[in-house]
């Protein structure tokens, strides 16, 4: 059987070949974008994690309501209780108090509304590496009257290393206070909304500007395993329940619609486009198989009419197929790897397309690199294969049901 397959594809090989090239790039298209939109989604969730929400959040429950007005007045005293209760649970990693508050910056006549962000230096390192995104300077100190600015809000406000700006903000209690703060580090991540509205500052330091003593706006939470941050949250909502009832509001990342839909979106997307691929490109492999099974009528009422059973003709056409869609997944699952390796290694960078369309409140990164993984490739060259194969189920139907003398009577 095994030859006779062998001889069917090379019988005619331009046609072999052209149905073997569509089988390639299908699966090349498939590993590729699977690779890339993994990339881009877990970029993406890693951005919204490490420097918007973390796994989960504790926040005032009057401040969850008002939250885009960053309201002070609604934050959590006595936040190191607050944490040492999040931090009981066995599930949860790390705990970090952060104080978000909007300030308008103004530089030599430049002004902007930006994002002041109260941070522990040494807590951010673990959880942002904000430590391995400075690009010039040094990270900010506790206890020290200096900031880490974004490095496009350095450059629209026309600022440098060593430079001191004047923040000038409203309290906690409604007055109005100021800071010197110098500007000791630069920071990239990459990342538009950061790098180009924030700028940190020592957790005290924000304390002491805001009239927030002690006290945080929002508390975050990291977990074990991600998927369970819900669990988590209603375990640590329960905790500060029975301590401060109706007090405090816990949010699993999980909550945040926008992004969960666009996961969400993303993966069902992808699905549908990589399925669409295989089962187009799996019309080449039926016409194929079509096209040889009527080539060959006389050939299999021949084979027929000299013992051969149904089920081996069918096998003949389905080997067929299958070797042809075994090499050819192969070279596209390699073409696919290359691809993807490269997207992996060099990205695809949107910095220019992010500059025209202005500021973005979603934490999108200028650059998108695909996520390796053999695992992806090898998937992809097993689904190729198993598409060819049903495909070639139906002309592999139509062989074996052919009566012999039906058949030798075609010319």
């Amino acid at each position: 059987m095994f030859k006779i397959a062998l001889r069917n594809i090379f019988r005619n090989l331009r046609r072999s070949i052209l149905t073997g090239l569509s089988i390639a790039v299908a699966v090349m298209i498939a590993i590729y974008l699977w690779a890339l939109i993994t990339g881009v989604m877990d970029d993406m969730f890693d951005n919204m994690i490490r420097l918007t929400n973390g796994h989960v959040r504790i926040l005032n429950s009057d401040y969850v309501k008002r939250e885009r007005m960053l309201p002070l007045e609604a934050n959590i005293p006595d936040y190191l209780a607050v944490e040492k209760v999040a931090a009981a649970n066995p599930n949860v990693t790390l705990t970090a108090g952060r104080i978000k508050f909007g300030v308008l910056l103004e530089h030599e006549g430049n002004n902007k509304p930006v994002f002041g962000t109260g941070i522990v230096p040494e807590t951010e390192s673990q959880i942002s590496h904000l430590d391995q995104k400075i690009v010039e300077g040094r990270m900010i100190r506790p206890g020290q009257e200096e900031m880490n600015i974004g490095i496009n809000l350095a450059q629209d406000l026309g600022l440098k290393l060593g430079d001191t700006l004047t923040v000038i903000t409203q309290t906690a209690y409604g007055s109005i206070s100021a800071m010197n703060l110098k500007i000791v580090g630069i920071f990239s991540y990459g990342v538009q909304s950061i790098d180009k509205t924030t700028f940190y500052l020592p957790l005290d330091k924000a304390q002491q500007l805001l009239d927030l003593d002690n006290s945080v706006t929002e508390i975050f939470v990291f977990v074990k395993d991600k998927n369970k941050a819900p669990e988590v949250a209603k375990e640590i909502q329960a905790g500060l329940e029975q301590i401060y009832p109706s007090q405090y509001t816990t949010e699993a990342w999980q909550d945040i619609e926008i992004l969960y839909f666009y996961m969400t979106i993303a993966k069902n997307v992808y699905g549908g486009l990589y399925f669409l691929v295989l089962f187009l490109a799996s019309f080449t492999i039926l016409n194929t198989m079509f096209m040889s099974v009527l080539e060959r009528t006389k050939e299999i009422g021949m084979m027929k009419a000299l013992g051969m059973k149904d089920r081996q003709v069918m096998g003949v056409v389905l080997l067929e197929a299958t070797l042809i869609g075994t090499i050819a997944s192969f070279i596209g699952a390699l073409w696919g790897a290359g691809i993807a390796y490269y997207l992996a290694v060099v990205g695809i960078d949107f910095t220019a397309t992010f500059k025209q369309m202005g500021t973005l409140n979603f934490p999108l990164s200028y650059v998108y690199r695909a996520i390796f993984s053999w695992g992806i490739v090898f998937f992809g060259f097993c689904m190729g294969i198993l598409f060819s194969c049903v495909a070639a189920v139906p002309p592999a139907l139509r062989a074996a049901k052919m009566e012999p003398t039906e058949a030798l009577r075609e010319i």
